[in-house]
């Protein structure tokens, strides 16, 4: 009989056993973890966003409690509740809404346009229905004697609690517009920021005249005890039995739990969701102090205050946009229109200041033309005096001797012819005086022309052109620019003549052309040289009226003048001093019937050839 191997197995089992054992005594915590895993995987996660964060202590206590009997009630739902801001809230629920929030009713009025609706609206304890829940109390402290309704805050200091996310404010603003109208009422209005609590504080410290509250906000802290009661007083308070407390508006909606999913997308799984919330709702506990859930309210009266306060400012928002679009348009035209006036007002002054200066040069001007023109007058006149009286004094001088001569011989012959005693030896010897006497007063007189005739001064040759343009610039000069010359003559014409008396002479003439013309509105004196061999002949003529012949014939004569204070020597004088110097001067009449003078200059080589000859 073959001999048996020994077996193995107890050293299996004791393996395993060692394997195994300490797996098994993990068994009782891994199925405990099995089924809280199991549990949580059938529990299903809703999210509720709240407005809460700087609301009234009455409202956050409503949800927290709210939410804890939504958990009690709907254990197979766990609910999850983010506290956000009204900002938050209204950017998180347009960009990635939760399914369920609980807002105040003007923030659900403006997500109710993108398809949000209500499931529930929360009602104040004091108030018949959650339509008459929220309004708007105005107070002030009691000492203010000067404040007693609504129409004593004109010009008050206001203060809310802020101008958008405050409901109350809203309402009161709403008020104050009904009593007041559009525009401004207040003189100054400030905000105190959350909780609505600080509006109370601000008042009882002074910070402000009347403050915009919630209604029944001040009988509930007046009951925690943080106010003292009758501090502060209510303006205008209404009497109504919608509201059993203290208030001075209307009474509107207050806050909702919504939906942010419209209704038309809802599953069946969220439309018994809803149903499940709801029919919890009104299950809530009424513990003192919080709000009742109660089914949705119309909310048109919110969507109607919201309107009115929009119409009253639109065109607030319209100007503001204005300004904000075309603002640094309309600076810069309002500076362009400164400095324009500015710019205006500098030339206006510099215009005046500039014409200040010219008239005060034109007086100048005018001045020294009246001082020039009274010294040439003078001159003219010593000219004229002088010449006769030097004649005059030649005259006298030279002509008194033979005149007492005849005079003496005539009265001599007179008493002997009256006494019978005249001789006539006598006679014919007093005869042949007196004719003596007569010859020598005519060569007195001859004398006198030759003086005229001969008298002048050294000759130098001088170039034509030279000659008249500087007599006409001192002639200008001496009458002013208002006359025009018209000057046509070769340069290479050259004279001999005396300067100063050619310049005595050419000033004379243009003098007379002046006189001539100076009714013209625009006087022109036309100067012309013709040369021949021997001289030059300087024509000048003026556009002054017509003369007749017998003026030109009796231009030349002495003490014949056409001026009423002219001696009548001017002309006769300068034809003298053109002869003097070996030319002349003549006057004729062009076919126009214009007077042309015509002043004959030797040239320079025909009073050398003269002298030669000589």
């Amino acid at each position: 009989m073959a001999k048996l191997r020994p077996i193995e197995l107890p050293l299996t089992v004791m393996g395993a056993s060692r394997i195994f054992d300490p797996l098994i005594s993990r068994i009782p915590i891994l199925f405990t973890a099995a089924c809280i895993w199991s549990w949580i995987s059938c529990v299903h996660a809703v999210t509720l966003d709240a407005q809460v964060i700087g609301e009234d202590r009455s409202v956050i206590e409503t949800i927290a409690t709210t939410l804890d009997h939504l958990r009690e009630e709907i254990s197979d739902e766990f609910f999850e509740l983010n506290y956000l801001a009204k900002e938050d809230l209204l950017k998180k629920t347009k960009d990635n809404p939760a399914f369920f929030f609980i807002t105040d009713a003007v923030t659900f009025a403006a997500l109710s346009e993108a398809g949000a609706w209500a499931v529930a609206a929360m009602k104040h304890p004091l108030a018949i229905d959650s339509s008459h829940t929220s309004g708007a109390a105005f107070i002030t402290r009691k000492d203010r004697t000067d404040i007693n309704s609504l129409t004593d805050l004109q010009d008050k200091k206001i203060v809310g609690m802020s101008p958008t996310s405050s409901l109350s404010y809203l309402i009161g603003l709403r008020e104050l517009q009904r009593i007041f109208g559009p525009g401004h009422f207040s003189k100054e209005v400030s905000f105190s920021g959350a909780p609505i609590e600080k509006v109370v504080h601000e008042i009882l410290e002074g910070r402000g005249d009347v403050g915009i509250i919630d209604a029944c906000l001040l009988e509930r802290m007046e009951r925690d005890g943080n106010i003292t009661p009758d501090s502060l007083k209510v303006i205008s308070p209404r009497d109504s039995s919608d509201l059993r407390c203290r208030h001075s508006t209307g009474l509107y909606p207050g806050w909702v739990m919504a939906v942010s999913k419209p209704a038309s997308e809802l599953t069946e799984k969220e439309r018994n969701l809803i149903l499940k919330v709801s029919s919890v709702l009104p299950t809530v506990p009424k513990l003192q102090g919080l709000m009742e859930w109660s089914t949705p309210s119309n909310n048109d009266a919110i969507a109607s205050l919201l309107s009115a306060l929009e119409d009253e400012n639109k065109d607030k928002a319209f100007w503001k946009n204005f300004l904000s679009k075309y603002g640094p348009w309309l600076g810069a035209f309002f500076i362009f229109l400164f400095l324009l006036f500015a710019h205006t007002i500098y030339v206006s002054w510099l215009v005046r200041k500039r014409t200040a200066q010219l008239t005060a040069s034109m007086q100048r001007a005018q001045k020294l033309q009246q001082l020039v023109n009274s010294e040439q007058e003078k001159i003219s006149a010593m000219e004229r005096a002088g010449i006769v009286g030097q004649l005059s004094s030649m005259i006298a001088h030279e002509l008194q001797q033979p005149i007492n001569a005849i005079t003496n011989f005539s009265r001599g012959l007179r008493i002997r012819n009256e006494r019978a005693s005249l001789d006539p030896e006598v006679l014919q010897e007093t005869l042949q005086r007196i004719t003596h006497q007569s010859e020598t007063a005519a060569q007195i007189v001859n004398k006198v022309r030759a003086y005229a005739k001969q008298h002048s001064a050294e000759k130098v040759r001088v170039n034509l052109l030279a000659l008249l343009e500087k007599s006409i610039q001192k002639f200008k000069q001496i009458k002013g620019s208002g006359i025009s010359f018209n000057l046509s003559c070769s340069e290479v014409i050259v004279v001999e003549v005396d300067p100063l008396e050619s310049d005595l002479v050419l000033y004379n003439l243009f003098k007379n052309s002046l006189e001539a013309c100076k009714n013209e509105s625009a006087p022109l004196i036309s100067i012309t040289v013709e040369e021949s061999e021997q001289e030059a002949v300087i024509q000048i003529r003026d556009n002054g009226p017509e003369i007749s012949e017998d003026l030109v014939n009796s231009i030349f004569i002495p003490k014949v003048s056409q001026k009423t204070d002219g001696l009548g020597l001017g002309l006769s004088i300068c034809k003298a001093l053109a002869e003097s110097q070996g030319g002349c001067l003549s006057a004729i009449r062009n076919a126009e019937g214009h007077l042309v003078m015509k002043l004959c200059l030797l040239k320079a080589d025909s009073v050398k050839e003269i002298g030669e000859n000589q």
